[in-house]
């Protein structure tokens, strides 16, 4: 009996773990814009999406010299497609998504984690919608867990 309560509480660690998805985007800085100015913006975009995005997990933005590493979890592939629908033509991001390009250039994506053929198929539609011409690849999980 103890055996199978342990395996019913470790069952949900083992389902979220495998939905997560995670988002890395590489993205170039502009010359033309300052320290400052690169962390103002970057401060409103993740206030903007942790305000309007509730399943989104994470969203990070790291300095990696002439570059930005944006990293975005989700809590599973749907979350995803949520921002995917937030920054296309009429999402609410949509402008927002616009004005960060003064800041940085987009230079590649890479989802991993806990998706499928639906998250794919979305992402590739939403880049042809808004214009991304870059590089996305996909790393399905394997094993692992998640904590919050």
């Amino acid at each position: 009996m103890k055996k199978l309560i342990l395996l019913l509480l470790f069952i949900p660690l083992v389902s979220f773990a495998q939905e997560e998805v995670i988002v890395i985007v590489e993205l170039i800085k502009n010359e033309n814009k300052s320290e400052k100015d690169l962390k103002d913006f970057t401060e409103k975009y993740s206030n903007y999406v942790k305000s309007t995005e509730p399943n989104t997990l994470g969203w990070s933005y790291n300095d990696a010299g002439d570059k930005i590493i944006l990293i975005e979890r989700y809590k599973n592939e749907d979350a995803n497609i949520i921002t995917a629908k937030n920054i296309s033509p009429n999402g609410n991001r949509y402008k927002l998504l616009q004005e960060s390009f003064d800041f940085y250039t987009l230079k590649k994506v890479t989802v991993t984690g806990g998706f499928t053929e639906k998250l794919i198929n979305f992402n590739k539609i939403t880049a042809e919608k808004v214009g991304f011409s870059v590089p996305f690849e996909y790393y399905p999980l394997i094993s692992g867990y998640s904590k919050n």
